[in-house]
């Protein structure tokens, strides 16, 4: 498995068939901050420090932990605990909503770190992201050393000392030659962890961990894994593929293994424009009044359009989706046939797909709405709206419109002015 490092410790552990000294030269990296959201609540509040934290609300409001501290974790906290639920097993826990102001000012932060050890960076959210790093960029970093033997833990060493150096958070760093394999050694490692999974013995690392370590595979298909008796990848490796397709099908099959092989994408695209814009809030109660929905989604479509124009996007497909206090989710979605930035615009049609889901399923209020959202996608900078003679003067007023008052609000907060629909 190479070496892995977490704590303060080092430990060194080589795999059968697999000789130390060949380290491949070229590496991807993922990084992962440790609990980011509690982290930089605990480092902008000193006295939270070596305290339970939980991001995500009050402990008496409905919706879930965003983010919890390792002191939390050890009290059974866990991401996405219900709020409540929470409280009663950790009920000394500081709850807090969040900051997300805050948190992209340090993510931005460390991912500069980040670009300054790798040409090649990727972020894959707000608290994580993927370096490919190859053998020669040590000489470029360290003009005047020569390349160690480990180099790929020696620059995961200077990377994880920097970010915490600089900016004073602590991140894991998973190392393999695929970003799946990357990303489970970076869970594996956590906290403040280094882990490398040396070329060739993805097997064995993988061998006694459970299927749910993959991303992607959720709660839905762990049910149907574990209903024929496959938990680990262990249970993979203990079946040909003819055995595994007469459990879980030809496509399952085969993707099962190639995951318990280690195999996975080294390919980055780099500077990518967002596939898509979301918003959604959950109520605290669930809400019986059709008009309270109503005005929630359209704050809801004010901060998506506001988040597009700011990218320089505009969307043609808007979506809506609505939970109810059953737990049963609708969605529903519209392409205009134009692309636009405008909130008039994406409220007109999020109303409808709203108003079709609230009459079309009848017992929808009545059972109350849990949850709503909104989805901007089919994402691009032109517009293509035919515009009439007649509309042109309407479309440059809303535009001017909106430009200053995304002005007022990138000058005071999104939340300092408030629009008539959404009061």
């Amino acid at each position: 498995m190479g070496r892995m490092e977490g704590n303060g410790d080092v430990a060194r552990s080589s795999v059968a068939g697999i000789a130390e000294s060949r380290v491949a030269d070229r590496v991807i990296a993922h990084v992962d901050l440790d609990a980011f959201f509690t982290s930089v609540e605990q480092l902008l509040n000193p006295k939270l420090a070596g305290q339970p934290v939980v991001v995500g609300g009050a402990a008496n409001e409905r919706g879930v932990v965003a983010s919890a501290s390792y002191e939390a974790r050890a009290r059974g906290v866990y991401v996405p605990m219900p709020l409540t639920r929470a409280y009663r097993v950790c009920p000394e826990a500081h709850f807090l909503r969040g900051r997300h102001g805050e948190y992209s000012k340090f993510s931005k932060r460390v991912f500069e770190i980040c670009e300054n050890e790798s040409p090649t960076f990727q972020a894959a959210s707000i608290d994580e992201g993927y370096l490919d790093w190859k053998k020669e960029q040590w000489s470029a970093i360290h003009p005047h050393m020569k390349v160690p033997k480990h180099w790929p833990i020696e620059m995961a060493t200077h990377l994880r000392d920097e970010v915490l150096r600089r900016v004073g958070l602590s991140v894991s760093i998973g190392l393999a030659k695929n970003r799946l394999v990357a990303k489970i050694a970076s869970k594996y490692c956590k906290p403040r962890g280094l882990c490398h999974v040396a070329a060739g013995s993805e097997r064995l690392f993988l061998r006694p961990m459970r299927l749910s370590v993959v991303p992607g595979i959720g709660r839905h298909a762990q049910a149907m894994l574990a209903a024929t008796d496959l938990h680990t990848f262990d249970d993979v490796h203990r079946l040909t593929e003819v055995e595994l397709e007469a459990r879980v099908g030809s496509r399952w099959a085969k993707r099962l293994l190639r995951l318990a092989n280690g195999e996975g994408s080294r390919s980055f695209s780099l500077s990518g424009p967002p596939k898509s814009v979301s918003n959604e809030t959950t109520f605290a109660e669930d809400c019986r009044d059709g008009q309270t929905v109503q005005t929630t989604l359209y704050r809801l479509v004010e901060k998506a359009s506001w988040r597009l124009r700011k990218a320089g996007l505009k969307a043609g497909t808007i979506s809506v989706k609505l939970r109810t206090g059953d737990f049963k989710t609708m969605e529903r979605s519209h392409s205009p046939g134009f692309r636009t930035d405008q909130h008039q615009d994406i409220y007109a049609c999020a109303r409808r797909l709203c108003h079709e889901q609230l009459t079309q399923r009848t017992n929808a209020i009545f059972k109350g709405v849990r949850l709503v959202g909104v989805r901007l996608s089919n994402l691009d900078t032109c517009s293509n709206r035919q515009l009439l003679f007649h509309d042109a003067p309407n479309e440059w007023e809303d535009s001017r419109v909106a430009e200053t008052v995304d002005q007022i609000r990138a000058r005071f907060g999104f939340k300092k002015l408030l629009t008539a629909g959404g009061i």
